[in-house]
């Protein structure tokens, strides 16, 4: 079966995430999509205050796919040392999965960035890479092609919607007591009832 891999911070998670998910679902792109909440995005280090706890991100997005059609959540990468790192965390999904195939699910704006992930080379070459597009930022040919012709053997950019939507901006509504539009109701009520982002 080809998974496809979507990890994130999910502070907390919104529709844009799920859509996404979902599209690459109903396009056959990937037969399932696993979310991943990620205990600490290493890019995100000094971002860490504003995390909610690690059990109520992983509970807002089980509420978020409930279900959805293909989209499971994962929480494979709670026994990795942190902050993890994306092939630390395909290494364990190929030795417990080995029956999978597993694709990352990253945006443009990272796609532009891939070289300074941790042996992004071995992943390039090792595993699959699925890229959708995201608001601001050009993915011509030459972006596209920017590690050259042999870095994109396996990897696939997908034509997928627009979602220009900020998990900053939803947490600064919440605070001001709004309920941003972009998340889903039972999200919204998990977040009330355990008093988040205030």
């Amino acid at each position: 079966m080809t998974i496809g891999i979507y990890s994130g911070s999910f502070n907390p998670v919104h529709k844009g995430h799920v859509s996404l998910c979902s599209y690459l679902v109903k396009q056959g792109i990937v037969d399932q999509v696993w979310l991943i909440r990620s205990p600490l995005n290493p890019f995100k280090v000094d971002s860490a205050s504003t995390l909610a706890p690690d059990d109520d991100r992983e509970a807002m997005l089980k509420l978020a796919v409930r279900g959805r059609k293909g989209l499971h959540v994962s929480n494979i990468e709670d026994n990795l040392p942190k902050p993890n790192y994306s092939i630390n965390t395909f290494h364990a999904l190929e030795r417990k999965y080995p029956q999978h195939q597993f694709h990352l699910i990253i945006g443009a704006d990272n796609w532009l960035a891939f070289d300074r992930w941790r042996a992004y080379d071995e992943f390039l070459t090792r595993y699959h890479l699925i890229v959708y597009p995201r608001p601001g930022y050009e993915m011509g040919e030459e972006e596209q092609l920017r590690l050259g012709e042999e870095a994109i053997r396996n990897v696939r950019f997908v034509d997928a919607p627009l979602f220009d939507i900020s998990s900053t901006e939803i947490r600064t509504d919440i605070a001001s007591g709004r309920q941003p539009a972009m998340i889903y109701r039972g999200v919204y009520s998990y977040i009330v009832k355990h008093q988040l982002y205030k």
